[in-house]
């Protein structure tokens, strides 16, 4: 209870809440994750930035040698847009000199020209834009203001991806304006590069930092998204590793529900609800860094920001139909959780920090008793699913 009042606190503070139908949901998948294109849940995302494509000297764009088509088609299936996204943060020296050559004033407009013929050959949305750090200098405003006319042209969307409280001093107010948002990356605040720095490198007061930091700069949260970690590193180790949340969770599912073993340090499910949390109030959106390094289960993270996003409030009228009748609410020694329907439900009860408490599968058009009688007092989710849609209800316990 004390956290839902801090957060309450935090809403008030901070301004209006963001629409929750203009929320964003923003994955990130580089290309040497592909080979978790089917056990991805895109219908969880709202948008899929594939990470990342890099021009030779020519200006011709590659992703790791991949052929994007199928990821493409797999996200766009499920009502995804699906996004281009350029440079990233480890530039190889081939890639730093093609940049260097590409973005001056006699090389861009046919570089543009390049990269706006491969967002038309793959049917893709929009651009994000993820030149970092040393790359940053005066030639990268006047890019990103030209790349600008030639999006608005095709009908698409530029984003860009920056740190989450540093801006590089070579970005002009009016390329920083010319992005129709910016992913946050609230990340990496230590690591590899900082040994003699162990601890959290994600925590959620950097994420409370970087949304006044943008603003700040100008940006309004309408156009912030904040991103969060699907990683950790490791302290313990020498050199520092660093490993996938899905990993981590492999070692002991409990891992799932902390945001610390040992020196490794990461983001679990409680504190992922939390900044979803943050992010739906406050912000356009949340931004993933990376979905290949989920958990694809009922501890993945992704589901966890789905279902902290999608709550149905059973005492409330619906537009659909719902998939369970939940009754009492609110429950004390037990609620009964019945399924009217003809397809097959599997439900699961959360608390207020993402930990299932609960869960089972109910075939159609039946009911049963769930005892409650251990659970403490407070608010609870209770996630209802079929093979090809979900709802998520509101609970509380007197």
């Amino acid at each position: 209870m004390k956290r839902i009042l801090l957060l309450l606190t935090f809403a008030m503070a901070l301004g209006p809440l963001t629409a929750q139908e203009d929320f964003k949901v923003i994955g990130y998948l580089p290309y040497y994750r592909f080979n978790y294109n089917s056990q991805i849940e895109y219908e969880r995302l709202t948008h899929l930035n594939l990470a990342f494509a890099n021009p030779d000297m020519e200006g011709n764009l590659d992703i790791g040698g991949q052929d994007i088509t199928p990821i493409v088609n797999a996200a766009k299936a499920k009502g995804v847009e699906v996004y281009i996204s350029l440079a990233g943060g480890a530039l190889t020296d081939e890639w730093e000199q093609a940049w260097e050559h590409l973005m001056l004033p006699g090389n861009r407009s046919a570089f543009i020209h390049k990269i706006m013929q491969y967002v038309e050959q793959y049917g893709l949305d929009g651009i994000d834009f993820d030149l970092e750090w040393g790359h940053v200098n005066e030639k990268y405003s006047p890019f990103v203001l030209e790349l600008r006319d030639s999006v608005d042209a095709h009908g698409l969307t530029l984003t860009a991806a920056l740190p989450g409280t540093y801006r590089y001093p070579d970005i002009t107010d009016e390329a920083l304006a010319a992005y129709d948002w910016i992913n946050m990356m609230v990340y990496d605040l230590t690591g590899s590069w900082d040994p003699g720095n162990p601890g959290p490198h994600s925590p959620y007061s950097f994420a409370l930092n970087a949304m006044f930091y943008w603003q700040g700069q100008g940006v309004a949260k309408s156009k912030l998204t904040l991103g969060v970690p699907f990683y950790g590193y490791d302290f313990g180790s020498t050199p520092v590793s660093s490993y996938r949340y899905g990993t981590i969770v492999d070692w002991d599912p409990a891992n799932a529900w902390v945001d610390q073993v040992n020196q490794v340090y990461y983001n679990g499910i409680p504190t992922i609800v939390q900044k979803t949390e943050l992010a739906e109030a406050q912000l356009s959106g949340i931004m993933i860094w990376e979905l290949g390094q989920d958990h694809f289960s009922d501890l993945s993270l992704l589901r966890a920001i789905d279902e902290t996003l999608n709550v149905v409030d059973v005492e409330e009228p619906m537009t659909r139909t719902k998939m369970l009748e939940v009754f009492p609410n609110p429950f004390r020694e037990s609620l009964t959780v019945a399924n009217t329907s003809d397809q097959t439900v599997q439900y699961r009860i959360r608390n207020v920090n993402g930990q299932v408490l609960r869960s089972a599968v109910l075939n159609g058009q039946s009911h049963m008793e769930v005892g409650t009688w251990d659970l403490p007092g407070g608010f609870y989710l209770l996630t209802a699913q079929t093979a090809d849609s979900q709802q998520t209800y509101k609970l509380v316990k007197r």
